[in-house]
Parts: C-alpha cells; sequence; structure tokens
C-alpha cells in the first residue's frame, strides 16, 4: 500500500478531519494485513474479488452467514465489514487516480501542520419532481417500452398446466413448495430457478466457496439474471440468451421478486387474509417483464407510480389468459383516473410464437435435469 501518498490524499483531495484519515488508514492496514496488499488486488481486478468479499448484507445478518473475508471481526459482523470495505473503496478511488498527480499530490500551499475543523455544512434541499413531471415522464416511456404478445405468455402458462402435476410431486419431493412458482394459472417460464440473494449465495453461485453440500432454499438453481431473458431471446433469434439484447434496452421487473425489501403491498391488492407466498415465481413470468430504454431503467425500478402503470398494462395484455401473481395477490386499483392506462400510448406487443416450440423444449431440459439431480442427491445414503 502506498501509504504516505493515501494519507496525503485523504487529507487533500477528500478533506478529511486528520483524526478520520488516521483511522481511515488504520482500517486499510488492518485489512491489508489479512487479506494482502491492496495495490496487488487493485492491479488483479480493480479490487473487485477484495470488494466482493468484503459484502455482508443485512439478509446475512439476519441468517447468520459466515463473512467472506478474512479478517477477524470483534462485535458486530456487519458493522465491522461495512468499515473495512469503505477502506479499501477509498483506496480504490485513489489508486484510480494514478497519472493525475495534482489529485492526491501534497499540496504545499494547502498542508499545516494542524488541521482544524470547519463547520459542518448540509447538502441543499433540492426538489423533487411533482406528480404532473412524472406523468409527463410516463407518457414518453410508455410508446418505447416492449411487451410481449400475449400468445407466447399463453403458450407458457399452457404449458405449465399440463406440466403441473408432474412438475408439483417432485418439486414437494425435494422440500421445495411448488405453489412458490406454479400456482394456477402461472406463466413462471422457469419454475425453481430464482435470483441469488446475499453475499453468501453469490459467492456460491460463483464458484467462491467450498460449501459443496449447500442448497439455496426455496429453489432448484440460482440466476445471475439471464433466465428472464432466454424466452425472449428464443422468441427473437431462436436460441437461449447469450449475454446479449436488443441495442439500448434493457429488461426490467415489473413487480418485485427477491424476498428481501418486497413492495408487493404497494404493488397489488390482496382478496383475501391469507399468507402471501415467496414471490420468486416471478422472477422468469414473462408477465413480470418488459423491455424497455436503459436510459429509464432506474426510473421504472425507483418510481413507484411508473413501475405500477407498466404492471398495469401487463394486466390489460394478459390477465384474461393466466394469473401475473400467486393468491391472494390482485391487480391494484387505480386511484387516480390520470394514471389510467387507457390515458396513454401503447407500442403493440411483440413476438411471434414460431420459435415457442424450440423454447418449451429447452425448458424442459433444464427444469427436468435440475429436477432429476435434486432428487438424485436426496435419495443418497448421509
Amino acid at each position: 500500500m502506498r501509504t504516505e501518498q493515501f494519507e496525503n490524499w485523504l487529507l487533500d483531495v477528500r478533506g478529511l478531519a486528520e483524526n478520520s484519515a488516521k483511522a481511515r488508514l488504520s482500517n486499510a492496514r488492518t485489512l491489508e494485513r489479512y487479506e494482502g496488499d491492496l495495490d496487488v488486488h487493485f492491479d488483479e481486478d480493480r479490487m473487485g474479488g477484495l470488494l466482493a468479499r468484503l459484502a455482508y448484507s443485512a439478509e446475512d445478518e439476519r441468517r447468520g452467514a459466515q463473512q467472506l473475508h478474512q479478517v477477524p471481526i470483534r462485535g458486530n459482523v456487519r458493522n465491522g465489514t461495512a468499515t473495512l470495505k469503505s477502506a479499501a473503496n477509498l483506496y480504490r478511488e485513489f489508486r484510480e487516480g494514478d497519472g493525475a498527480p495534482e489529485r492526491h499530490a501534497p499540496n504545499p500551499a494547502r498542508r499545516r501542520p494542524r488541521r482544524t475543523r470547519t463547520p459542518a455544512k448540509s447538502w441543499p434541499e433540492w426538489g423533487q419532481p411533482k406528480n404532473e413531471d412524472i406523468l409527463q415522464l410516463a407518457k414518453v416511456l410508455t410508446p418505447l417500452a416492449r411487451f410481449l404478445h400475449p400468445d407466447i405468455v399463453a403458450a407458457v402458462a399452457e404449458d405449465n398446466r399440463q406440466r403441473f402435476a408432474e412438475w408439483r410431486g417432485k418439486f414437494e419431493a425435494i422440500g421445495v413448495d411448488p405453489d412458490i412458482y406454479m400456482w394456477r394459472g402461472s406463466p413462471c417460464a422457469f419454475p425453481g430457478v430464482r435470483r441469488y440473494a446475499g453475499s453468501h449465495e453469490i459467492a456460491w453461485y460463483r464458484k467462491r466457496t467450498a460449501s459443496s453440500d449447500f442448497r439455496p432454499p426455496n429453489c432448484l438453481r440460482l440466476d445471475d439474471n439471464d433466465f428472464p431473458k432466454h424466452l425472449w431471446a428464443f422468441v427473437f433469434t431462436g436460441k437461449e440468451f447469450r449475454k446479449k439484447g436488443p441495442q439500448n434496452y434493457q429488461l426490467a421487473h415489473l413487480a418485485d421478486h427477491k424476498e428481501h425489501n418486497n413492495r408487493w403491498s404497494q404493488e397489488f391488492d390482496l382478496e383475501s387474509e391469507t399468507e402471501v407466498p415467496l414471490l420468486f415465481g416471478l422472477y422468469t413470468s414473462p408477465a413480470n417483464t418488459a423491455y424497455v430504454p436503459q436510459n429509464f431503467l432506474r426510473p421504472t425500478d425507483c418510481v413507484d407510480t411508473l413501475r405500477a402503470l407498466l404492471l398495469r398494462r401487463a394486466y390489460r395484455l394478459y390477465g384474461g389468459i393466466c394469473r401475473l401473481a400467486p393468491p391472494p395477490l390482485v391487480e391494484q386499483e387505480v386511484q387516480d383516473s390520470a394514471w389510467h392506462t387507457s390515458q396513454f400510448a401503447w407500442r403493440e406487443p411483440v413476438g411471434q410464437i414460431d420459435n415457442l416450440p424450440q423454447f418449451l423444449e429447452y425448458r424442459h431440459k433444464v427444469i427436468d435435469k435440475a429436477l432429476n439431480e435434486r432428487l438424485a442427491a436426496s435419495e443418497k445414503p448421509l
């Protein structure tokens, strides 16, 4: 580690008080003692691997998951790991300034023997878009959003109906609740596949842990966001998704599918007071996805009114041919008539069913293979 230069950078560029700079430097030294030279980590992968090991979420804390890094933590693992990760991020930022000496070289005119703290100041409070501003944004977005043709979604839901009894029995045999993925009328394209969650599952998925006996709960397999795109890829290219989709567009999920921080209560109404199941089946459901221009991806993820509008559009397209979400969740009633789907211009649904037989064959192989492997593993003697 470039100790002296890093400390100068913390003082002169980041403007930290002397005590704070020394604390961050101490954190970096501790990290280096157990994980190796920070400069080597930066030169290898810009510290990507190290930062991945320093991930420890609230979900990890709740499950009592083991940390992935080697630094012993006394006290709260999540807080201690976050402190180390902050120091690692600072060092990466410092190293990324190489070649621009003015960013981190000592500046004699600015250095003092002792730095004095300046009065703390607050960020200004900038206004947020008003509802009418977001409404105008929505009117720009809706003609650009692409939804699959209802015939495609109907074919997946029908195939689920035909395979329902067979797959349901196998899911129950391996201890995975089939209702998470295969509720009546489900359009889930890959029952049993969900997105990984938490640092332990990420490490296991990427084969960075030796937990060979680990079985991710409530699923057949984990994914890193490819499986929701396979159906779209077959429709337009005749083959599975290969890490490249339509130019300048990205796939957006309309309703949350993860367990942690799920917003179902803001996205659906309830038809009864029965318990809401895990919503992993929405992950690969074609009725829960749309392609939107990539510069609209954050608004559709973070602006509730935009997300709700797209979800209502999905209900208009697919509500008569499948059940978009498992019971007791139903479509949420529109509170403001200005946000009714009829008030917006929409592109016609896209795609033809020509390549559906190839897709259905592919998904049968994926699901059957995963089921058979899990069934075989459950039959092995302990």
